[in-house]
């Protein structure tokens, strides 16, 4: 299990981490490009007998444990990738999600005192809610059932002003039928002469991702509108992974189809200002890509799509199982960011080994759609990110039509909407009011 920490420290498949952004890095991650928000563990910080030990428990065998010992050693001595990466998941996570989850595999109570005790203050308070309120517990918010217990635990403020936005209504999906599905539809007072925005939020992520945005972007007469996609939040995911699981459809088509069904129902045939984070970056250039009636201008956050922070299809789907056991370890042991409020959600683990099995979006946006996006672009990236690397911005700048501008997010990492949300917001309102987004030029302050 320990190897399982390297990985999660090295093998990113966690799409728009949620961290504070006073969060600083232990150190350079085993693979630069790839840093998650996990505890990373540095070569020196992994004592050697629990290294030892957990290679020979974790893949039951000596011949095994000696393969995943040189791998492991290659990672260390900085000749890492993906390729290997991949190889130490299935070494060290193998075996079946569920099974796995039964036998009590994933209940190791001392590798998560190990990891909290390297991981900062600040990241124990995002992992663990610590810090919040001192005293009496705070009062159990009053939800509905399906937001499960652990939304009625939350106490930040604008975290329990989302939840309490949230609503849930079937949206029919022609492929699958009725989909339950969480949303928020926020209308301002004052409406501005503008498109409404549209939000997507990116891999194993929520509305929550936006709760510091939506009340500036209401504050500038911006309607918002924003639904939680499959393998996010309070989302139903049955529909969807059955019938991926079977081989009826692709993610992203159904994913595609969800979002159209969303924008009819919501808005008609008005076109939307469309801002897609993270991995949900993929999701709105396939969509603007294919539906170019119903978006009128395109904002590209720290987004998918030029690459990924995951190995090529084969091995994505090669890897399915170790990765759905990390994030269930995670899960099991209160190490997934907060607010994470979903991970006991009826088939969260599943739709998570579904879509990794499918091997992901690079299987369906790359170079050749982008360069079919026909919406005038903004291409947001937080100018440290640790997940995709900057220069992947400019390639966008390269391969869109019509890219307006790259701005580079100060303060920020992967996760700009919870790192430096007014900037993003400023971003946001200057780019979906202007009147001709060519002449607006300017660049917002830092916050």
């Amino acid at each position: 299990m320990a190897a399982s920490l390297l990985a999660s420290a090295s093998f990113a498949f966690l799409h728009a981490p949620i961290r504070p952004a006073a969060a600083q890095p232990l150190g350079p991650a085993l693979f630069p490009r790839l840093a998650q928000p996990a505890a990373l563990l540095l070569p020196e910080q992994l004592p050697s007998a629990l290294v030892a030990d957990s290679l020979l428990d974790s893949v039951g065998g000596v011949a095994a444990a000696g393969v995943g010992a040189v791998l492991l050693i290659a990672l260390l001595a900085g000749k890492g990738n993906m390729a290997s990466g991949a190889a130490l998941m299935v070494l060290f996570l193998g075996g079946d999600p569920d099974e796995r989850d039964a036998s009590g595999a994933n209940e190791n109570k001392l590798l998560k005192e190990f990891a909290l005790s390297i991981t900062p203050s600040a990241w124990k308070k995002a992992y663990q809610g610590e810090g919040a309120e001192d005293g009496e517990p705070a009062a159990l918010l009053d939800l509905p059932a399906w937001q499960g217990e652990e939304a009625r635990e939350l106490t930040e403020p604008e975290a329990v002003t989302c939840v309490q936005q949230m609503q849930l209504a079937p949206i029919t999906v022609p492929s699958v039928g009725p989909v339950e599905t969480c949303y928020l539809s926020l209308t301002p007072e004052a409406p501005a002469e503008a498109p409404p925005v549209m939000l997507i939020h990116g891999f194993d992520s929520s509305l929550l991702e936006f709760r510091y945005l939506t009340q500036p972007l209401l504050d500038a007469g911006l309607r918002v509108e924003a639904m939680e996609w499959w393998s996010g939040g309070f989302t139903a995911r049955a529909p969807f992974t059955e019938a991926i699981s079977a081989g009826k459809a692709e993610p992203w088509d159904l994913i595609r189809e969800h979002q159209l069904a969303f924008w009819k129902r919501q808005l008609g045939d008005t076109k939307v200002t469309l801002l897609g984070a993270s991995l949900g970056g993929a999701v709105a250039l396939d969509f603007a890509a294919t539906h170019p009636e119903c978006v009128d201008r395109l904002i590209l956050m720290d987004a998918g799509g030029e690459s990924y922070a995951q190995p090529d299809p084969f091995l994505t789907s090669l890897a399915a199982d170790p990765v759905t056991n990390l994030f269930q370890w995670r899960a099991t042991n209160g190490l997934l960011p907060y607010p994470h409020v979903w991970a006991k959600e009826e088939g969260w683990r599943q739709a998570l080994q579904a879509y990794l099995r499918s091997g992901g979006y690079q299987n369906r946006v790359s170079e050749p759609l982008i360069r079919t996006v026909p919406q005038p672009t903004l291409v947001l990236w937080g100018e440290e990110d640790d997940v995709l690397p900057v220069e992947d911005a400019f390639k966008y700048q390269e391969h869109l039509p019509d890219c307006v501008r790259v701005e580079l997010i100060p303060d920020a990492q992967h996760a700009p909407a919870l790192e430096n949300p007014a900037y993003v917001a400023d971003a946001i309102v200057r780019f979906a009011t202007a009147a001709d987004v060519r002449e607006d030029t300017r660049q917002p302050q830092p916050a």
